[in-house]
């Protein structure tokens, strides 16, 4: 990882993504205990949400990079070499 994206991440999107996972167990609890999952469903469960929930994060973390880049083009006048496709 670019050490630019790795000090973003580890300065804004890491902290977030901690928060979420605490959510998303106090969550995940709530829906296994409601709906009385087994343990192999509530593991399912876990493992699909936070399948989707890193996904979704990453997926994020680089639109917003992306969004940056493109918000500092005026700066820059172009965009850096490794973003033009």
């Amino acid at each position: 990882m670019d050490i630019t994206y790795e000090w973003l991440y580890e300065n804004y999107a890491e902290q977030l993504q901690t928060e979420f996972t605490e959510y998303e167990e106090k969550a995940i609890d709530q829906i296994s205990h409601s709906a009385a999952l087994t343990d192999s469903a509530r593991l399912k469960l876990v493992d699909f949400l936070a399948d989707h929930r890193f996904r979704c994060g990453v997926e994020s973390f680089a639109l917003g990079v992306q969004l940056g880049l493109r918000l500092t083009m005026d700066f820059w006048r172009e965009l850096p070499e490794s973003t033009v496709s």
